[in-house]
């Protein structure tokens, strides 16, 4: 496996952990499964809708240089 593998493997998993402590919180919380989904649905749409106006104003202010979500 190279880096990128091994980066995109521990992205994923990042992003499962934040989501199951979130319905983890929620649910505890009172919120029933059916409302975190659909929230949830609601949330990644929206996302998807609006990256391309954030990576253009982001490729603007940084002139190509890589983004990493990683500590360093």
């Amino acid at each position: 496996m190279n880096e990128q593998e091994k980066d995109l493997e521990k992205a994923e998993q990042d992003f499962f952990n934040t989501l199951m402590s979130l319905m983890l919180y929620l649910n505890s919380n009172g919120m029933n499964l059916d409302g975190i989904k659909e929230m949830f649905d609601m949330k990644i749409r929206n996302a998807f809708e609006i990256y391309p106006g954030i990576k253009e104003k982001y490729d603007k202010e940084h002139k190509g240089e890589k983004w990493s979500w990683k500590d360093d």
